[in-house]
């Protein structure tokens, strides 16, 4: 089972990229170029290991958007999955657009350039501390979410301001404004930004992402191939209301739930907005699948889960998690084959893979955990989403949970995620 489901994971790892949009340097002097073929190679090796998530490669959203696609189907509220049949204009909706277009920002990724003695591990250079002049590296989107006073805050994707050493906003207008970090969460690749000033901006509308339903009509919206792009457009349909990714981080794997759309992304998109037919936020768009034979299929994080990360890092600067000590895997993910092989006696919740040798929690390895305290459990997201949401550390558990054919109950004190 482990090797088959590597490689089935494997396969798709490979050809997930992110949306972040690396820049190109146009001019190199000569003692560079002649260095290019040794660099290249560790440049590449940290591109793939920032490029790809889960061994898949991760990008962003851009296609140019049709003013003249026939749309049927207006928002009957504000709410994100309740879209009624209705006649909708193509006028009322680029009105829409251009409502909301002001709330979507590029967003610059600047890194000190170091010396070429820097490089090789000298000292003499001026810049060998890599104290030179901050340089662009690359490119996403992020999205104005809450404006008070004075201050303006963006959500975006961690991985798009990752190393920065200082950060850009480009509004809608062409304005360049500097930006603070507020705090990051690497789990969920979300980063929240800070800039001074009233630029009188509408924030954008978060709508109830557990609401959404396959083949509703989205739009993407972003910077693709850096800002030179910017306020592009792209349509297409939710293709499915959840799907869970492996995804690999600065901090090692982690499972993430997505929204899955068809809208074409491309890199520079990572950060933007996916909104539904009333212009509310969605999904943040951060990967797709990249592969010659595939197309249109993307990926964005729950605007539910969005803002459960931004109450946290607006709070405390970070997000503070509590920790089982499992690693788990949907029963309906087993192949059935598979489930045979494991002698799994219920087509419902979580399979444990595996469990930390220092987690005193009561369960082992080929449990298969079927409630936690009054909540049923069909899959991972109900478990990550009642302890993430509704738990802290230091709180206690009942987990029921089948073992060797029989039911059993543990109860388990959550601890901090290091």
């Amino acid at each position: 089972m482990d090797q088959n489901q590597n490689e089935d994971q494997q396969n798709i790892n490979k050809t997930t990229s992110n949306g972040y949009y690396y820049k190109q340097k146009n001019k190199i002097p000569w003692y560079q170029s002649c260095l290019i073929p040794f660099i290249s190679g560790i440049l590449g090796a940290v591109l793939i290991l920032a490029l790809y998530i889960g061994g898949t490669k991760i990008v962003d959203v851009f296609s140019n958007y049709n003013d003249e696609a026939n749309i049927t189907k207006a928002p009957a509220n504000e709410k994100g999955g309740n879209i009624k049949d209705n006649k909708s204009s193509n006028k009322s909706v680029s009105k829409m657009i251009e409502d909301v277009s002001p709330s979507i920002v590029g967003v610059i990724n600047k890194q000190k350039a170091s010396g070429l003695e820097s490089f090789f591990g000298g000292n003499n250079s001026e810049d060998s501390d890599g104290s030179g002049d901050s340089e662009e590296t690359g490119t996403g989107t992020g999205v104005i979410y809450q404006s008070n006073g004075n201050s303006t805050y963006i959500v975006t994707n961690n991985h798009v301001i990752e190393g920065a050493n200082e950060i850009e906003i480009r509004l809608h207008n062409d304005k360049s404004v500097k930006a603070k970090l507020v705090g990051t969460d690497v789990m969920t690749d979300l980063a929240v930004l800070k800039i001074e000033g009233n630029y009188n901006i509408e924030p954008i509308k978060f709508a109830d992402s557990s609401k959404v339903k396959a083949g509703e009509t989205v739009f993407a919206l972003g910077n693709p191939l850096g800002v030179e792009f910017a306020n592009s457009v792209t349509q297409g349909i939710i293709s499915s209301e959840e799907r869970t990714m492996n995804v690999q981080t600065s901090q090692g794997v982690t499972e993430a739930t997505v929204i899955q759309t068809d809208a074409a992304i491309n890199p520079g998109n990572s950060g933007g907005a996916l909104i539904d037919l009333n212009g509310n936020l969605i999904g943040i768009n951060s990967m797709k699948i990249s592969r010659s034979d595939v197309e249109g299929i993307g990926f964005a994080i729950p605007s539910n889960e969005v803002n459960n990360i931004i109450k946290d890092i607006m709070d405390d600067g970070k997000v503070t998690r509590p920790y089982i000590g499992i690693s788990m895997i949907s029963i309906d993910d087993i192949p059935n084959q598979y489930k045979k092989e494991l002698n799994l006696t219920t087509d419902k919740g979580v399979y444990i893979s595996e469990v930390d040798k220092k987690a005193d929690n009561g369960l082992k390895k080929d449990d298969v955990i079927t409630k936690v305290d009054d909540k049923d459990v069909s899959d991972v997201s109900d478990i990550k989403n009642y302890i993430y949401n509704e738990k802290k550390p230091g709180d206690k558990i009942t987990i029921k949970y089948i073992r060797d054919g029989k039911t059993h109950t543990t109860k388990i004190t959550l601890k901090e995620q290091n």
